[in-house]
């Protein structure tokens, strides 16, 4: 084979890994998009409807897709509502990991606000009380929704209990009770995130007419630090 050959043939082979590289692309860029609008006609019918009277044939005309399409990656309705919930807990945070341990009213303050801003989202409490709504007669949600605030927070209380074991880990925190036996860092979290929650979550739930605070109120979070460190700090 001449170079002029070879270099043909190579161009080709070229060519072809080029045409791979962008067929590639466009199926996961028309796979996103298809997910993205999935998941806004499963939340938005969810929220209308319910989760008894939403079908998944309902969801995959709303969102423009296939019946296929949708099976292929959501099998069952419960698992398209967890994907759901799981996409109401996901927010550009300023840490992406847990700030490093040593400065416990410096990190708890940034995990708090991060916190307030996500539970104050649009969507959330209405969620919330679908779940706590429709919960008893579905069963096969509660291994979806898992325990707590009534909705799976995920990754983000991970982040917060992995936080918190850290700073225990460097002394600057000591999770003992009331009668002084040590709890998990993952019973402080909650009582961490309740505090938060008592003011932007919780009224919404029983109050449609509730109007919650600016999550960017400094006041909230600093209660929540203030008194978490109070109880907890070593050496207060």
């Amino acid at each position: 084979m001449s170079v002029a050959d070879r270099a043909e043939a190579g161009g080709d082979t070229c060519q072809a890994g080029y045409d791979a590289q962008t067929k590639a692309g466009y199926h996961a860029k028309i796979k996103a998009e298809n997910r993205a609008r999935i998941i806004r006609a499963a939340r938005d019918l969810f929220l209308a409807r319910g989760y008894d009277k939403t079908s998944l044939a309902q969801i995959a005309k709303e969102a423009r897709v296939s019946t296929g399409t949708l099976f292929k990656r959501y099998p069952s309705k419960a698992a398209l509502f967890a994907a759901v919930t799981a996409e109401q807990w996901q927010l550009d945070v300023e840490y992406a990991e847990a700030p490093p341990p040593g400065d416990p009213r410096y990190g708890l303050d940034h995990i708090g606000r991060d916190y307030a801003c996500l539970v104050a989202r649009p969507g959330t409490a209405a969620l919330c009380r679908l779940i706590i709504t429709e919960l008893p007669q579905m069963p096969e949600l509660a291994d979806i929704v898992g325990t707590g605030f009534a909705i799976d927070r995920g990754p983000f209380f991970d982040r917060l209990r992995d936080y918190l074991d850290a700073e225990a880990q460097a002394g600057t925190l000591d999770f003992r009770s009331a009668d002084g036996q040590t709890q998990p860092a993952s019973a402080v979290a909650e009582q961490f995130l309740g505090m938060i929650c008592s003011q932007l979550l919780w009224p919404q739930l029983v109050r449609t007419d509730f109007v919650p605070p600016d999550p960017t109120d400094a006041g909230i979070v600093d209660e929540a630090v203030a008194l978490l460190l109070t109880r907890y700090r070593t050496g207060s």
